[in-house]
């Protein structure tokens, strides 16, 4: 990539030097596989051993409960959501799923998949704040409800879901709780051991591995059936040679991740509000969005009324300054922020700055004069062309 200014980490982050470093080996010289009953397979033992202890501690999961190690977030939402179809609504009839209208592509899509298996699913609107609450859900649930697939944050906004209050309901009320968190991992604290969530995902490329690699727990206790059959890879929870390489550097990533976990929360909580403050001193007519409530520490969504956000985009593009407003795997930032009630006209202009660890006070003076020069350069622009 070119040099710039990174300001889409909600989209994927840069791989730590270090994350590259513990690959290399397993390319080179430990390219073998965990199931050779042979030097091949033993030298794999210990390295894989400390990623998982890693892995396990970032997520706060216990010995007793499952881990598959997979190629993203999405192959593990699939994972989940549709085995919760083989084990619980083949078996009992409940054939409800909900997820929400801020959620990610993966659960909207496999939701929606299964509606041609005569499934139900339901979307959740979120309240003014961009949250899902546990009264909104409460008014969706059914006693045929299977599932509540949800994201802990949203990627885009930074507003964080009250799942313990989310789980606590799904425990009332007998229905399996998935939740995505991959936003969320090193910057809040989670203990997947402690909670009543039966699934928890994430991406490891959010959190400076390598994209091919995330990962999906399993509450003990809880089914569930592998989306890829062909072998007892992973005790038979995902098939497949084993990426040895992706693997170790999620280890890696993720004692990284857990160790930098302050700095989130402080110095770079502290860089994104002098980005939101600066923005909003230089162009006034801009507006921030979920300020007064707790969110992300690393990401911001405003909206520059009477900017097209994909001009914006490209115009900063241009400047070296990279930027996001959904897409992929994301929901474009209007959709989302719409559906909390945000007129459509100013969502439409909305755009999302997300900030890493790698993130330095120059980068952020820097691009406060980049935003703000370019919006008043494209609003007067805007202003003239409505006056012709």
């Amino acid at each position: 990539m070119p040099r710039g200014i990174y300001f889409d980490n909600s989209m994927t982050t840069r791989p730590s030097a270090s994350v590259v470093s513990a690959m290399m080996p397993f390319y080179s010289d430990k390219w073998g596989t965990p199931q050779a009953p042979h030097r091949g397979g033993e030298e794999l033992m210990l390295p894989f051993a400390d990623s998982y202890k890693a892995i396990y501690g970032l997520l706060g999961a216990r010995d007793i409960d499952a881990f598959v190690f997979t190629s993203s977030a999405a192959e593990a939402i699939n994972q989940v959501i549709l085995s919760t179809y083989f084990d619980v609504t083949l078996t009992t009839g409940k054939n409800q799923f909900i997820t929400s209208h801020i959620d990610e592509a993966p659960s909207i899509m496999a939701i929606g998949h299964l509606e041609r298996l005569d499934c139900v699913g339901k979307m959740a609107f979120p309240n003014k704040k961009g949250q899902i609450t546990r009264e909104i859900l409460s008014e969706l649930i059914t006693p045929r409800t299977a599932m509540i697939s949800l994201s802990w944050a949203n990627g885009l906004t930074g507003v964080i879901n009250p799942i313990a209050e989310i789980a606590s309901l799904c425990q009332e009320r007998d229905i399996l709780l998935h939740v995505d968190v991959t936003h969320a991992l090193g910057k809040l604290d989670f203990n997947f051991g402690e909670s009543h969530i039966a699934y928890a995902t994430f991406s490891g490329d959010h959190m400076h591995a390598p994209k091919g690699s995330g990962g999906l727990f399993i509450r003990a206790g809880v089914k569930c059936l592998p989306m890829i059959f062909g072998g007892i890879e992973q005790g038979g929870l995902r098939a497949g040679s084993f990426n040895a390489a992706a693997f170790v550097a999620l280890g890696q990533a993720a004692k990284e991740t857990a160790e930098c976990r302050d700095l989130m929360c402080t110095e770079v909580a502290r860089l994104r509000d002098k980005l939101e403050r600066g923005v909003v001193a230089h162009f006034p007519a801009a507006i921030p969005f979920y300020s007064d409530q707790e969110r992300l520490p690393h990401c911001i969504t405003i909206a520059f009324p009477g900017i097209a956000n994909e001009a914006l985009l490209y115009a900063l593009n241009k400047k070296g300054l990279y930027a996001c407003m959904g897409g992929g795997s994301f929901q474009q930032i209007a959709l989302v922020l719409t559906a909390a009630g945000v007129p459509a006209a100013i969502a439409e202009c909305a755009i999302n700055f997300s900030l890493s660890r790698e993130t330095t006070e120059e980068d952020i003076d820097k691009a406060i004069d980049i935003i703000a020069g370019v919006a008043t350069q494209l609003r007067g622009l805007s202003s003239h062309i409505e006056g012709i």
